[in-house]
């Protein structure tokens, strides 16, 4: 036989949910620049500790010049969409397929 529930835990033999993990606290922007530049050092330059060849030189100016130009301009608005919890929104559609009659046989 299972084994009898836990006082609290709801219905017979259902695990009470896990503990919601708690959200990282978003970086202020000059402490995630930094982050993002020793990591991109890390990932193109031999010599720095934990080197990993990942990128060109090439490959460096067109992230540097994305970070710089675009994700920075919104980072504080990917902090809010990322630290707010969204209401959820589900939608169900049912799709029916409609499948050809085999053709018929040949008259022969």
């Amino acid at each position: 036989p299972p084994p009898p529930p836990a006082e609290g835990d709801g219905e017979e033999g259902e695990a009470p949910p896990p503990p919601a993990e708690p959200k990282p606290t978003p970086k202020p922007m000059p402490e995630a620049f930094e982050f993002c530049k020793k990591l991109v050092l890390q990932h193109s330059l031999k010599g720095v500790e934990g080197h990993v060849d990942l990128f060109s030189h090439s490959d460096v100016q067109l992230f540097t010049n994305y970070i710089t130009t675009s994700y920075m301009h919104h980072y504080k608005l990917y902090q809010y969409v990322a630290a707010h919890d969204q209401e959820l929104d589900k939608h169900s559609v049912t799709l029916f397929v409609n499948t050809a009659f085999p053709p018929p046989p040949p008259r022969g």
